[in-house]
């Protein structure tokens, strides 16, 4: 078993140091790069991060007031003309499922339905840009729309139960069956993890949907097959949000698939020896990576799946909440 308390308590500390004069304003940097490129001050993935890392370690205000503070800010951040969030080098679908899904770990949501994405309440509009999007050569890049699209009207309160049947009959429809991913025919251009990055984003609607999951055995075994033949990062060696994609997809999917549960667990197991070492390895509270809000949120999602996959393996004073289970989207 590892006892990473000592970590979380540092992760606090981390978000502590992000904060802004203003009650619930964070910087997602506090330190500038060599390019002077970073926003130091607060922005939409400082404040929605430090909401999300402190829900996953059970850290967010107990009472009404204490959460009203954080809601504000994360409001005020929404084009009331369009009813979008809106985030310099980010997709608006990212940016828009990211911030409303913070808002709804605080028990609120957006004050506008996304007017802006109105049109893909239309089959033909949604279709379309769905197709769009460079499935064979940016699969992970292009689930930020796929996925994002969902979030986004599921979130602010746009879309019905009918026009999710018909995201979720396209994603059938589309799936591969030799390997469960997306794009059928299109999976070929980019490296491989790419294919089940953007995967894990479709198979967190279908989890939040509680929806059928088109050829999970297929999906479990092209999973496996990946890591056997180091298609995924070296787990040992390297970290950030391939952690929490592949982690996640690998456990559960597997859940659906009910099989090859002995060889999920040995991977998972490796996967959390490799990360959990590099954490203890090193001054956390110093480190460049776990410095960006939006890394560190990554990091403590993985260690949340891990948990919840390895009954006894990850020691926490407070059991890590996983936001993926109450809403889509990371």
């Amino acid at each position: 078993m590892y006892d990473i308390r000592p970590f979380i308590q540092t992760v606090k500390q981390i978000v502590d140091r992000h904060a802004l004069s203003k009650p619930g304003e964070y910087a997602r940097w506090i330190e500038q790069d060599a390019k002077g490129s970073r926003d130091l001050g607060s922005t939409p993935y400082g404040c929605a991060n430090a909401v999300n890392i402190l829900y996953t370690i059970g850290e967010l205000p107990a009472s009404l007031s204490g959460k009203q503070v954080f809601v504000d800010v994360l409001q005020n951040f929404q084009n009331k003309e369009k009813g979008l969030f809106e985030n310099t080098g980010n997709y608006q679908t990212h940016t828009t499922a990211f911030l409303s899904g913070a808002l709804y770990l605080l028990g609120a949501a957006p004050l506008y339905k996304a007017d802006g994405f109105h049109k893909y309440l239309d089959k033909k509009e949604l279709y379309a840009l769905l197709n769009g999007i460079d499935w064979a050569n940016e699969p992970w890049l292009g689930s930020h729309i796929g996925a994002g699209i969902y979030a986004s009207m599921v979130l602010t309160g746009t879309a019905d139960d009918a026009w999710e049947d018909l995201y979720f009959d396209w994603l059938r429809d589309n799936a591969d069956p030799e390997t469960g991913l997306w794009k059928r025919g299109c999976l070929k251009g980019a490296p491989g993890f790419h294919y089940l990055a953007a995967a894990f984003h479709y198979v967190f609607n279908h989890e939040y949907a509680k929806r059928s999951l088109p050829y999970a055995g297929a999906l479990l075994d092209t999973c496996i097959r990946a890591y056997e033949q180091g298609e995924c990062i070296d787990f040992a060696t390297e970290m950030g949000w391939a952690d929490i994609d592949y982690a996640y997809l690998l456990a559960r999917v597997q859940r659906r698939a009910g099989t090859r549960y002995e060889e999920t667990r040995r991977i998972l197991e490796k996967i959390a020896d490799g990360l959990i070492a590099q954490l203890m390895n090193m001054d956390a509270l110093t480190n460049e990576r776990l410095n960006d809000l939006n890394t560190l949120f990554a990091i403590v999602s993985a260690l949340a799946v891990l948990q919840d996959a390895l009954p006894g393996y990850i020691r926490t004073s407070k059991p890590l909440k996983l936001v993926l289970d109450v809403r889509p989207f990371v």
